[in-house]
């Protein structure tokens, strides 16, 4: 793999998922699966993909998760 592709990271503004780093809205995982929150084969519109790699972590906002204000 060339330096360019390990560049790459997956954006992410899902402050609740345990993946996610909050500091540069990126997710921490190499790759990830997306999926049709329908479970049936097409989409049909916007609101019905999700991320099947999401784990809930609560929101990583709060201080007693993070330590952050």
């Amino acid at each position: 793999m060339s330096k360019k592709e390990n560049d790459l990271k997956i954006e992410c503004n899902v402050v609740d998922c345990v993946h996610n780093c909050i500091e540069n809205c990126t997710c921490r995982l190499d790759k990830i699966r997306v999926c049709n929150c329908t479970g049936d084969k097409f989409a049909k519109e916007k609101d019905g993909t999700a991320c099947s790699s999401y784990y809930y972590a609560g929101d990583l906002n709060q201080e007693g998760v993070s330590g952050r204000d």
